[in-house]
């Protein structure tokens, strides 16, 4: 047996990545915990009887030849914690896995990554801030981690897409399935131009569970995360609290206040996570990633965007009625809409670029 075979026995057998590597600082290599005797895992590595067992008897769990005939049938690349191109971020975390399943390519420069997440149930707002603001920091140079999820995680995907720029999708199960399956098309294209990974053997699923751990993977890969809408109880509140505890930036976005996807990014907020309006408030974070030599600097150019789909409805009522520099408030007062309208109609016409922000809060026209 070499290391990498026992690397891959000991991820079916699901032997978590702190237990993997004391048996490893305890024998000396992946191979060499298949050789030792049953006194020495329950000495060495205070292993359970049942978890002995299973280490010895590995042969009836774990078809090594299938695996090894489904990996390569399925064009599946193995990358170990020992391999140069394993993200460096990542190792960095205290659980990082000592093998991940990689389709695509991983590349130095997404150790230059932000992961955007989200509410699965986004509204409109949050949709169109996750795409455009993932276009905008992918075209900068930015790799944009995801979980593939629907909702925010598809739109921060496709943003990245839409600039050509590099996006990896983090699963939380095995290849060979996708979730949702409308995302099918989209996994393809990131394979194509990106990476999709997972630490789980190919078609294993561990349930429910396996998503808060894929969300430690995503944090982990990641400069920084970026939570758009989330309920306060959400997957990508995990995903920005696994980011805090591993010393990343956390950027949180508002929203209006009755709004249930706002309740996650105001309790990060609260917590300390740093509050950001547009895109350029996080390149203002870290641009220092960038230096001016870099072919990807934030200095140079901005991206190309698509024009500003026409105005309709309430975006277009508030547009018409700002003849003048006015506040939230007066604005309320004119269209004779809710404050909460007028919030969230407002950061939606900043986004497209057609209005500012002056300091006081006061909108103006472009």
């Amino acid at each position: 047996m070499t290391d990498l075979d026992a690397l891959v026995v000991l991820n079916h057998l699901r032997v978590g990545p702190i237990t993997a590597r004391r048996l490893i600082d305890a024998f000396g290599s992946p191979a060499a915990i298949f050789k030792a005797s049953a006194h020495q895992l329950a000495t060495a590595a205070h292993l359970s009887t049942d978890n002995i067992h299973r280490l010895q008897t590995w042969e009836h769990e774990v078809k090594l030849t299938k695996v090894w005939q489904d990996l390569e049938r399925e064009n599946i690349r193995l990358l170990t914690y020992t391999d140069t191109e394993y993200p460096a971020l990542l190792k960095q975390i205290y659980d990082y896995p000592l093998l991940l399943y990689v389709k695509g390519t991983l590349q130095p420069q997404d150790d230059q990554a932000i992961a955007i997440v989200g509410t699965r149930t986004p509204t409109g707002y949050g949709r169109a801030v996750a795409r455009k603001w993932a276009s905008q920091l992918a075209a900068r140079g930015f790799t944009i981690v995801s979980g593939l999820a629907r909702g925010i995680d598809t739109q921060a995907h496709w943003g990245a897409l839409d600039a050509k720029g590099r996006t990896i999708a983090v699963l939380g199960y095995g290849f060979g399935y996708v979730y949702p399956k409308e995302n099918a098309a989209l996994l393809q294209r990131i394979i194509e131009t990106g990476a999709a990974i997972s630490e789980y053997p190919y078609k294993r699923y561990q349930g429910k569970a396996s998503f808060p751990l894929r969300n430690r993977l995503i944090a982990g890969l990641s400069r920084a995360t970026l939570v758009v809408e989330s309920r306060e109880s959400g997957g990508a509140m995990i995903t920005a609290h696994f980011a805090a505890e591993y010393n990343r930036t956390v950027f949180a976005l508002p929203g209006p206040i009755t709004a249930p996807t706002s309740a996650g990014p105001h309790r990060l907020i609260r917590e300390g996570a740093t509050l950001v309006r547009s895109g350029a408030d996080i390149l203002e974070e870290l641009g220092f990633l960038f230096p001016p030599s870099s072919p990807s600097t934030p200095s140079q150019s901005p991206p190309t965007t698509r024009p500003s789909p026409p105005l309709e409805g309430i975006e277009l009522q508030l547009y018409q009625a700002l003849v003048q520099p006015l506040t939230l408030d007066e604005l309320a007062q004119r269209t004779d809409l809710s404050i909460d309208k007028v919030t969230a109609a407002m950061l939606m016409l900043e986004l497209k670029g057609l209005v500012r922000v002056m300091p006081g809060k006061i909108y103006d026209r472009k």
